[in-house]
């Protein structure tokens, strides 16, 4: 299965990223200040997109869609 997530470049001098709006998506950004990791991804279009976190770190993100009926 193909990741869904992307790895963000974070700036080392000020440790910020940089990350324009693309039109038509909704996009989801994580900054985890624990492991110094940076990564997006896309929200699904019906369902939820959940951010799991263990002990304060982030340790999934989980996609649960759905179609419209």
């Amino acid at each position: 299965m193909a990741r869904r997530s992307k790895d963000l470049l974070i700036d080392s001098s000020n440790m910020s990223i940089q990350q324009q709006i693309e039109p038509g998506k909704v996009l989801i950004v994580v900054l985890d200040g624990h492991q110094g990791k940076a990564k997006i991804c896309e929200a699904v279009e019906h369902g939820f997109t959940i951010i799991e976190t263990a002990k304060g770190k982030t340790a999934r993100i989980r996609f649960e869609e759905s179609e419209l009926f």
